[in-house]
């Protein structure tokens, strides 16, 4: 099932039933991410989906911070990274990491922060080579997790 609308942000978990066993307590599928009419993140494997719904339906989107500070996607994404991945030590106000493990596994990381203009969004899908950044409408990213939050995988 897609949440969201995929011309701006949109997560997609899908149930596949062969590939689980009976009454068991995991759900194996698909996760897919689509922001601005694209696919981010689709790799086919077989991943647990209550995992992945889990992290996105409890991402704290309502709790972060406005920040509006002037800085490029090259560095608002390097700083996340570093923080999150490596060593940084100082994250920058508001930035939250929205990438869940399936993503991170294939190399492909996804960091918010909400602005005065809208939902700011970084990613890369190549390991960093290349950063990728897009602003929605204010309130797009929590409105796809209030939608989680109403329903069970």
């Amino acid at each position: 099932m897609i949440y969201g609308d995929p011309f701006r942000f949109a997560l997609q978990f899908d149930v596949v039933e062969c590939w689980n066993e009976p009454d068991d307590i995991w759900k194996n599928g698909l996760f897919a991410l689509y922001i601005e009419g694209k696919k981010v993140f689709g790799t086919v494997d077989a991943f647990e989906l209550r995992t992945t719904f889990g992290f996105y339906s409890k991402a704290p989107i309502n709790q972060l911070v406005i920040n509006d500070l002037d800085v490029g996607s090259s560095e608002l994404y390097k700083n996340a990274s570093d923080y999150f991945l490596g060593d940084g030590e100082k994250l920058i106000d508001g930035l939250f990491d929205m990438t869940c493990v399936p993503m991170e596994d294939n190399h492909c990381y996804l960091y918010f922060i909400k602005t005065s203009d809208g939902d700011r969004l970084v990613w890369s899908t190549d390991t960093d080579e290349r950063i990728n950044e897009t602003v929605l409408p204010s309130g797009t990213v929590l409105d796809v997790i209030n939608k989680l939050q109403d329903c069970h995988l």
